[in-house]
């Protein structure tokens, strides 16, 4: 990580570069989505469990994701109004 930021540094203005390394780390993405879910597939303890741990996962994924949300709006608030007022 600490590579590809002082590579990034160096390569900052070459612009074209950064929108096919986007692209790209989408598809990447997707990719590593898929893989997982073809793992999680061919795994037969979890998709025996499946019922509890999807009730369990929904659980988790809401409360982070309403943690997130409820934490994003003052740190924005702190960083962003704060500096139009300057």
């Amino acid at each position: 990580m600490i590579a590809g930021i002082f590579i990034g540094f160096f390569l900052r203005k070459y612009k074209n570069l950064f929108r096919i390394t986007g692209k790209l780390n989408m598809w990447i993405i997707f990719l590593l989505l898929f893989s997982m879910g073809l793992s999680i597939g061919n795994n037969r303890e979890i998709l025996s469990s499946l019922g509890q741990l999807g009730s369990t996962a929904i659980i988790i994924g809401f409360a982070a994701t309403v943690g997130s949300v409820l934490l994003a709006i003052p740190l924005y608030k702190f960083l962003f109004k704060n500096n139009s007022e300057k």
